[in-house]
């Protein structure tokens, strides 16, 4: 693996993410990372910092510059186990002002409390 694209692919694919769902998690088109993996475009340091962010490597890695692509846990975020709408979710979340993140938690309590309750296991005995 040599190239960027080829670097993106590779961590994408052992994230079991879809170029759809990478793209929406870092904010960009679908078409835009095909063109990355593809290696008609490189990306801006921008988005290189949100793709290493997304696929829990360092841009150096992407860059080329190490072939170790040791994964990293950013500040305050735990990437491991939360699936690519997951981290859309939180990174559009944290995008709101203060009285919109407010409206998003009310709507997220009124959500549950409208849920229907999942069924107990029937066959538990309890």
């Amino acid at each position: 693996m040599n190239t960027i694209g080829e670097r993106i692919v590779f961590l994408r694919e052992e994230c079991d993410m879809s170029q759809k769902e990478l793209a929406y998690a870092i904010d960009i088109a679908p078409t835009s990372l095909s063109r990355y993996e593809n290696n008609l475009y490189e990306p801006k340091a921008e988005i290189l910092l949100r793709l290493a962010s997304a696929l829990n490597t360092t841009s150096d890695y992407l860059l080329g510059l190490t072939d170790t692509y040791k994964r990293v846990q950013p500040i305050g975020q735990k990437p491991q186990g939360i699936t690519a709408s997951e981290y859309h979710l939180l990174t559009s979340y944290r995008k709101l002002d203060r009285e919109n993140q407010i409206r998003v938690s009310e709507r997220i309590d009124t959500l549950l409390e409208m849920q229907a309750p999942k069924p107990q296991n029937a066959g538990s005995g309890k």
